[in-house]
């Protein structure tokens, strides 16, 4: 009897599992998670802009609760092997390939969903213009000053000037947050610097091209996935992880201390250089340091 009752107990178990499995089968797989696409190509993966905007989270400390910050400027190097992953591919970038930073940025600049800044007054390279209507940049004048007008298309454009971008600029600042007791990094600007000696143009200058703030940028580099380095790029990261992060390697060249002036300025001893340079990044790392330290 006992054996009996195992049997149906079994039967009828496999009974209540057959249309589970058989409405498993039917259901179609969703094509984003799947590795080729209907072309037999790698499939694009991307997050949807607005989706991303909606959950982004923003961190806005009372003035009051921070008792200690500190403002930097950056150099992110992309010419160094850290690096490389926000440079690459420099050349024929399309809608649907792969793209790297600075075509994120420029693509979105040129379509005017992302605002540039740049200072009508001040030539500074490492200016920081304030982020205001009088500031806007002039993309039509950029287009027309760099000749770019002969390309019909966004990409066009592109590619014509992206190989000579070689450098960003970052502003970021660190603070303490007594409320909380957390130490916060926030990165509040970020500028592409073009070298004419990687990209030779006639028209084309070194310099800094605009200055966006992050937080504007933030969902188009969510939006879009980077190889992280070429012996595995199956990993998927988005730019905006990459940076916030910190999985770049940089050095500091202006410190936004009583002076504020670049760490360079009248200085040709790179030694010296070097060394002003340490010194700007060990006082933020033993300020974190000694909080903790008992």
């Amino acid at each position: 009897m006992k054996t009996s009752n195992c049997f149906l107990i079994i039967i009828l178990g496999l009974l209540l599992s057959m249309p589970a499995k058989s409405q498993f089968f039917d259901n179609e797989v969703d094509s984003t998670s799947l590795l080729f696409d209907s072309d037999g190509s790698f499939t694009k993966v991307t997050n949807d802009v607005e989706e991303i905007t909606a959950k982004m989270v923003k961190v806005n400390p009372r003035l009051d609760d921070v008792i200690w910050r500190k403002a930097v400027l950056r150099v992110i190097d992309l010419r160094e092997r850290q690096n490389n992953a926000l440079y690459y591919p420099k050349e024929d970038i399309d809608s649907m390939g792969q793209k790297n930073l600075f075509s994120i940025m420029f693509l979105k600049v040129l379509e005017g969903k992302l605002t540039a800044y740049k200072s009508p007054t001040n030539p500074e390279q490492t200016f920081v213009p304030r982020f205001t209507k009088e500031n806007i940049f002039d993309v039509d004048e950029f287009i027309q000053a760099n000749s770019l007008a002969s390309w019909e298309d966004n990409f066009g454009k592109i590619n014509y000037v992206t190989p000579g971008v070689t450098k960003f600029y970052i502003q970021e600042v660190w603070y303490f947050n007594k409320a909380t007791s957390t130490f916060h990094n926030k990165i509040l600007s970020i500028a592409p610097v073009y070298d004419e000696h990687y990209n030779p143009r006639s028209d084309m200058r070194t310099g800094v091209f605009f200055w966006v703030p992050y937080d504007n940028l933030r969902p188009y580099l969510q939006e879009e996935f980077m190889k992280i380095n070429g012996r595995n790029v199956a990993p998927l990261v988005n730019y905006d992880e990459f940076l916030i992060s910190r999985q770049f390697d940089s050095y500091i060249i202006k410190d936004y201390d009583l002076i504020s002036q670049d760490i360079d300025k009248n200085i040709e001893n790179p030694d010296i250089i070097r060394r002003e340079q340490q010194r700007v990044e060990d006082e933020i790392l033993n300020f974190e340091q000694d909080l903790w330290h008992y």
